[in-house]
């Protein structure tokens, strides 16, 4: 699959590997691969260093970008999935599970799992859980509590699913009732959105302890198609929705939702997986480190503290110089 910014880049890799392949020993066609070279240097600095909010959501759901499964097959040294929410079915689109990351960390790994191909694609309905599955964290939650070990989350879903059937088996219930675990949770979360961060669908498993956030993903409580359609009544102006939207990672981190944007390789994580994988492999090892000898209650309290900032107005200027903060809606 090819993005439409992307294509001056392809075009000119692929005339850069016809040439490699004509020219052996010819001088003259090594020197126009060199010129083609800098050539496609300068347009993925060009391109990428400057897309647009819509773009990086592009990114973001692009089918070659690095999901779950590759994450857990290249930072877990081991990984024992447990299945079922013990009340109606398992639920393919999260997996979870028993791990010991890269570092020796033992956790319980969560993650959506939008699959490799078309076949477990449709099977995982694309990342988009159904109630069994956010029942299904919810049990993972309570083992890691349990045991006393950390919980890492790998979010990447369009939204939790909106079917009849999801609304019937109570989505929204099961939905809060992860957010009430997480948010008395006795061990460290931590969790990082590797692609697409969809409405309740990523809230359920990101309130966490620290955030960490992959250069071109996001984080939004409305997919761009979706608030375009409800506030211009057109999903074709998604790119304006997106835009007002500030859902792109340095958005996040400048309103204080996210702790760290994690760099992508040039031309976005699915031309260079490992090179992803391993900014997030080091993410959640620093993560982990840093809240490993914290006390239960005072993780309990500074994640209540965490979120309730989020939103806060400082009245009269920046809290810097001065200004009490404001409390936002409740």
């Amino acid at each position: 699959m090819i993005l439409e910014f992307e294509r001056p880049v392809k075009e000119l890799e692929a005339r850069i590997g016809d040439l490699r392949r004509l020219a052996g020993a010819n001088e003259g066609l090594q020197g126009e691969i060199l010129r083609l070279e800098d050539a496609l240097e300068s347009a993925k600095q060009r391109i990428y260093t400057n897309l647009t909010p819509y773009q990086r959501v592009q990114v973001a759901r692009h089918p070659d970008r690095p999901n779950f499964r590759t994450y857990r097959d290249f930072l877990a040294e081991d990984f024992y999935e447990l299945h079922g929410d013990r009340l109606h079915s398992d639920d393919p689109a999260i997996a979870g599970g028993f791990a010991r990351l890269r570092g020796g960390h033992n956790v319980v790994l969560i993650g959506h799992d939008k699959g490799a191909d078309v076949s477990s694609r449709v099977k995982g309905n694309f990342g988009m859980a159904h109630p069994e599955g956010y029942r299904k964290v919810r049990r993972l939650y309570g083992l890691a509590a349990r045991f006393g070990i950390p919980v890492v989350a790998l979010v990447d879903t369009p939204g939790a699913f909106a079917g009849r059937g999801a609304e019937e088996r109570g989505q929204a219930w099961a939905i809060s009732e992860d957010l009430m675990a997480l948010a008395r949770s006795p061990v460290p979360v931590v969790c990082v959105v590797i692609g697409e961060g969809g409405s309740g669908g990523a809230l359920a498993m990101c309130a966490a302890d620290y955030v960490g956030i992959l250069e071109n993903s996001y984080l939004s409580v409305i997919a761009p198609e979706a608030c375009a359609s409800i506030i211009f009544r057109d999903a074709g102006r998604a790119a304006e929705a997106a835009e007002a939207m500030k859902i792109t990672a340095r958005d996040l981190k400048d309103q204080g939702i996210v702790d760290e944007v994690l760099p992508e390789p040039l031309g976005g994580a699915h031309n260079r997986s490992a090179a992803a994988v391993e900014a997030v492999g080091e993410a959640l090892d620093r993560a982990l480190i840093g809240l490993k000898d914290v006390d239960p209650a005072a993780l309990v309290k500074s994640r209540y503290e965490r979120y309730r900032k989020i939103g806060t107005h400082a009245v009269g200027g920046p809290s810097s110089n001065g200004a009490r903060p404001l409390q936002g809606p409740r």
